[in-house]
């Protein structure tokens, strides 16, 4: 299909014709809008500006080095495409029609799947300004009330620059009314601790859709990448309109992926999202999984389960029986999603103690370098998220469940977790990495290394003399392999095992590749958060 020319004409004072120009965009690449520029208007300084090397950083003709330039891609359609200069203002960017631009990044999966992966800044949170006790008279609520989003796809990773990145979609975004009273209660949240001289008590994990997220050093609000990973998904990958510009009869029809724990929205007015969950689950504090299943499952549906299961329950099945609880069906909730909390069942054993530790994705080697603090996968996912956890503990009759708890982290335990994620990169950065090669009289041989574990720190062991750990052990986080199916590629020793796909290994900066590592909870850390749901007592009444 011949895609017609861009150009710079549009009406501003149209909603139609915005969304008309923005989507020419489409089926475009971001290099088209540069080229407008120099085949139309030609401003020196706005192709100076926006120059592709002054995106990807690097050196220019002119001998001058530059850093990369994070949202220049967004600026670089905003300025030249839409002839919005760049700007801190707190009205909508087209004011003529009331609309605010936002052009944001996805990326592509390994399994194809485009994901949102940048929270959608609003604007930022002045500590020295009140902000309104309405949200519909916020600056924040005119930013959001109609928003124009233009997607494109990062491909990097596919070896494409900035100029050959594609459009995707341009589209309009307007708040779902089923979000719209949690998106209230955030904003208060928000105004409080604004209003009353707490500016520094704004976190992202206290929020669940509209946060304070950290931006140049200060708090913007934002919708959570949770969240508009959840619109997108919802709406805008699957051509789900949510605004219809001139059409007054229009009625846009809230969509969910997730069954929604709360199935009226007005309920929200009333209470908390975490008291409307924690009631669901007060009736069945202290009961075993199989009095639970058996008020929630039809007869024939429980003793088929009966006749089938296992002796013990397994993870999934206390999961299942969580959400059961909960009137969802499926293993997701929508609200749980929007928000990014990390729902987690526990599986305590009968002297309060517990096997597994909790794990998060695999990084990149080269990712945990060039990450700031504040920018890092432990600090989004551990430091800024918010925690469920549901309780079951292994008693004489069977497990039992015990209770549920939202959670996070607390603020005197951020500096510790800082330093655990910090003595890592440290360790990663220096080279400091070493590696053990022990054969075994059958079977492949193991590799040990230096991170930090149980055993290679402590002086006694065969793990401490042949590959002593680099730095103490952190009580919070550590890090251990993401996958069972390990990739070792390394000159010293000099050891090779390639049997699994390249995509397990991760690459050192000294040029070994060792398998992709992963941050994990210490499970001594979590029992810690819900001990106060625990029973050390063969006396079952004592949790009533």
């Amino acid at each position: 299909m011949k895609l017609n020319k861009l150009n710079y004409e549009f009406d501003a004072s149209s909603e139609k014709d915005v969304l008309r120009h923005a989507k020419a965009l489409e089926g475009h690449v971001v290099g088209d809008v540069y080229e407008l520029e120099k085949q139309g208007k030609k401003r020196a300084e706005i192709l100076d500006r926006y120059q592709e090397k002054r995106i990807t950083g690097g050196i220019l003709q002119n001998g001058e080095t530059v850093k990369y330039a994070k949202g220049s891609i967004g600026n670089l359609v905003q300025e030249i495409y839409f002839g919005i200069p760049a700007n801190s203002d707190r009205r909508c960017d087209i004011k003529e029609c009331g609309v605010e631009l936002k052009v944001s990044k996805l990326v592509e999966l390994k399994s194809n799947e485009l994901r949102v992966k940048e929270r959608l800044v609003l604007g930022m949170i002045n500590s020295k300004e009140s902000l309104p006790q309405n949200f519909e008279d916020s600056h924040v609520y005119e930013k959001c009330r109609l928003i124009l989003l233009v997607y494109y796809i990062n491909r990097a990773l596919d070896g494409l620059k900035p100029f050959q990145f594609p459009f995707y979609k341009s589209v309009y975004m307007t708040i779902p009314r089923c979000d719209l009273p949690q998106i209230k209660r955030d904003y208060e949240y928000i105004r409080d601790c604004v209003n009353g001289k707490r500016y520094n008590q704004l976190h992202e994990r206290r929020a669940k859709y509209l946060s304070p997220a950290p931006k140049n050093g200060k708090r913007a609000f934002s919708f959570k990448i949770s969240y508009m990973n959840q619109i997108f998904s919802e709406y805008i990958k699957s051509g789900i309109l949510m605004y219809k510009p001139g059409d007054k009869s229009f009625a846009f029809q809230a969509r969910q992926k997730y069954e929604s724990i709360v199935k009226d929205e007005r309920e929200l007015a009333r209470k908390s999202l975490e008291e409307i969950v924690c009631e669901k689950f007060q009736k069945y504090k202290g009961q075993t999984i199989f009095e639970i299943r058996k008020q929630l499952m039809k007869k024939a549906e429980y003793q088929n389960w009966l006749s089938s299961r296992s002796s013990k329950p397994n993870k999934a099945e206390l999961a299942k029986t969580t959400f059961m609880m909960l009137g969802i069906k499926g293993n997701k909730a929508e609200e749980f999603e929007k928000a990014g909390i990390y729902v987690k069942t526990l599986k305590v054993n009968k002297d309060g103690s517990m096997n597994e530790d909790i794990s998060f994705p695999a990084f990149e080697f080269d990712e945990l370098v060039s990450q700031s603090w504040m920018k890092s996968s432990v600090y989004l996912d551990i430091v800024e998220r918010e925690f469920f956890w549901a309780v079951f503990q292994e008693s004489d009759d069977g497990f039992r469940f015990r209770g549920v708890k939202f959670w996070t982290v607390p603020e005197g335990d951020v500096d510790e977790i800082k330093k655990g994620w910090s003595d890592i990169r440290s360790i990663v950065k220096k080279n400091k990495v070493r590696f053990f090669v022990k054969n075994r009289d059958k079977g492949k041989p193991i590799v040990w290394n230096s991170f930090p574990d149980s055993q290679n720190i402590h002086k006694g062991s065969e793990k401490y003399r042949e590959c002593r750990a680099s730095c103490d052990m952190n009580r919070i986080i550590a890090i251990r392999p993401h996958t069972s199916q390990v990739y070792y590629d390394l000159k010293n020793p000099r050891y090779s095992d390639t049997r699994y796909s390249r995509f397990n290994g991760s690459k050192l900066p000294n040029g070994d590749v060792m398998t992709k590592q992963c941050f994990w909870l210490q499970n001594e850390y979590v029992l810690e958060a819900v001990q106060d749901l625990l029973v050390l007592s063969d006396d079952e009444n004592v949790i009533e």
